[in-house]
């Protein structure tokens, strides 16, 4: 029988060496769409994980799917708060997994825990992250409910 150790255990911890950020489709025109919390309420949170990420210098993608019909441009706050990151505008490809380019930009960063925040859970965040789990990522979800 093994001796319990405090803070030990099978897996590693997710540090800012070693983690990256992935926020997708928070955009404005699919922000009118939340009905579980206010516009504001979603954005607050988002902004609130977005300047934690900022803050340990985690590295963060950023990704939309058309922006340039009804679901609207990336929220201007998120951009703001990183002016120089890319935003990987998929055209219509739901599961950002699935986006060569977004593959690319994850695949850069030689990091193997992924923290995903997405617009939808159902979709947005649970599509990547299985996709993800099967190819060796260790994925942490970040749940800010949205029913659309």
């Amino acid at each position: 029988m093994s001796e319990y150790r405090e803070n030990e255990g099978p897996y590693d911890f997710s540090t800012s060496d070693n983690a990256a950020l992935l926020l997708i489709d928070h955009q404005v025109g699919l922000m009118q769409l939340t009905r579980d919390m206010s516009p504001e309420e979603f954005r607050n949170n988002l902004l609130g994980l977005a300047k934690t990420a900022k803050l340990f210098e985690l590295p963060v993608i950023l990704t939309t799917s058309v922006d340039w019909g009804p679901n609207g441009p990336i929220l201007p706050e998120l951009k703001e708060l990183f002016p120089d990151i890319e935003v990987l505008r998929r055209p219509g490809v739901i599961n950002a997994w699935r986006w060569p380019e977004f593959r690319k930009a994850v695949d850069s960063l030689e990091r193997k825990k992924l923290i995903i925040a997405g617009m939808t859970d159902s979709t947005c965040l649970q599509f990547p992250a299985l996709d993800a789990v099967t190819e060796g990522y260790d994925v942490h979800g970040v749940m800010m409910p949205v029913e659309l």
